[in-house]
């Protein structure tokens, strides 16, 4: 996938692009002034949904409306195959090379009530969240039945800064597939009937910490 850039006469007002043609920009805004950029021409993400939330917000910009700058921590991903694949915000490997702490917590298809009925108890939701008293939900990643649907409540609690919790105070349908999310929130909490040390092969809970020298500890559930 590349730019379609090469005949815009880019470099006749000066606008500054990479070696790969993309055009390089802060937050939508080029080096000239008055342009600004967004879309596959400046290879944040080539999607669709994300060039039009980055046009929104550039707009909101040249209008005034807005002096912030646009976050892609909570930017969802769907991966339509069979079993689906869906996720947001952080995963393991991202915290791993920032050295974050952080808690994780995933619980298997195999146990969810709606799956178990729909005869496709093949995947698992993993929750994680930050290793302090508040634990705010860093990211979610989910495989199997319904997956995509599943982050759009995790979507909203990374975009607004909250605590994994308030997933688990939530009302869930039953049975649901979100039953699953709410389970892992409860595991954090201590709540959740379903215990790690029991169903090993369906659950995981766990606290990762850096050392000094930057190597990560894993401390399993009780």
């Amino acid at each position: 996938r590349v730019p379609n850039t090469d005949h815009l006469s880019l470099d006749k007002i000066g606008i500054e692009r990479d070696s790969r043609g993309f055009i390089i920009h802060h937050d939508g805004q080029t080096n000239v002034e008055n342009i600004y950029a967004v879309g596959d021409v400046t290879l944040d993400i080539a999607l669709v949904s994300i060039g039009e939330i980055e046009g929104r917000h550039v707009i909101k910009k040249i209008c005034g409306e807005t002096k912030s700058n646009l976050g892609y921590e909570n930017l969802s991903s769907i991966i339509f195959v069979d079993p689906e694949i869906a996720g947001i915000g952080m995963n393991e490997k991202m915290a791993h090379e920032q050295k974050l702490s952080y808690r994780v917590a995933t619980y298997g298809f195999g146990l969810v009530n709606r799956a178990i009925a729909m005869r496709a108890t093949e995947g698992f939701v993993k929750v994680l969240v930050s290793d302090d008293e508040k634990r705010t939900m860093l990211g979610m990643r989910a495989m199997g039945v319904h997956a995509s649907s599943m982050i759009e409540a995790a979507s909203l609690i990374i975009q607004s800064g909250r605590p994994a919790s308030d997933l688990g105070d939530l009302l869930h349908p039953h049975p649901a597939m979100t039953e699953a999310l709410q389970e892992c929130v409860r595991m954090f909490e201590g709540t959740s009937i379903y215990k790690p040390q029991v169903f090993k092969s369906n659950l995981r809970l766990s606290r990762i910490t850096f050392d000094e020298a930057g190597t990560a500890k894993e401390e399993g559930s009780a």
